[in-house]
């Protein structure tokens, strides 16, 4: 894959060892230069709110777990589809779980928000052609 020189990849996870493997896992890919993790999807609309003012929003990769406590992954998606197109139109939601029941798969497919959806661990080759698909135009 050629790298998209600005991408960064912003991992929300409350597992920190999840936090660790996977940005392990796109450093080692060299999938991005610039991956910023949150154990706190609040605080992750902190950050993404903090970029409203930017004159040019990145190129973004969210991976988003599903099951957190006290703001899970759908709970981002309905707060995060609240920002302007400007910072949605830059951000790709991936979103991850390592329990994948029917209910979650439902609702993930069905959120315009969400690009796709993993199952945790991530491995090497999915994150890869994930974010190839993604960007597959501007490779």
């Amino acid at each position: 894959m050629n790298s998209i020189p600005d991408l960064r990849v912003i991992l929300i996870d409350d597992n920190d060892i999840d936090l660790l493997l996977h940005e392990r896992l796109i450093t080692l890919q060299h999938l991005s230069r610039t991956v910023i993790t949150f154990s706190n999807a609040n605080k992750a609309l902190e950050f993404l709110s903090s970029n409203i003012s930017l004159p040019k929003i990145p190129p973004t990769v969210i991976l988003l777990d599903i099951q957190m406590p006290e703001m899970d992954g759908f709970e981002f998606l309905r707060a995060f589809d609240t920002y302007p197109y400007k910072i949605k139109s830059q951000c790709h939601i991936i979103m991850v779980s390592s329990s994948l029941d029917y209910g979650d798969i439902t609702r993930t497919n069905a959120n315009p928000l969400v690009y796709k959806l993993l199952r945790k661990p991530l491995l090497m080759k999915d994150i890869k052609e994930t974010i190839e698909g993604i960007f597959k135009d501007f490779l």
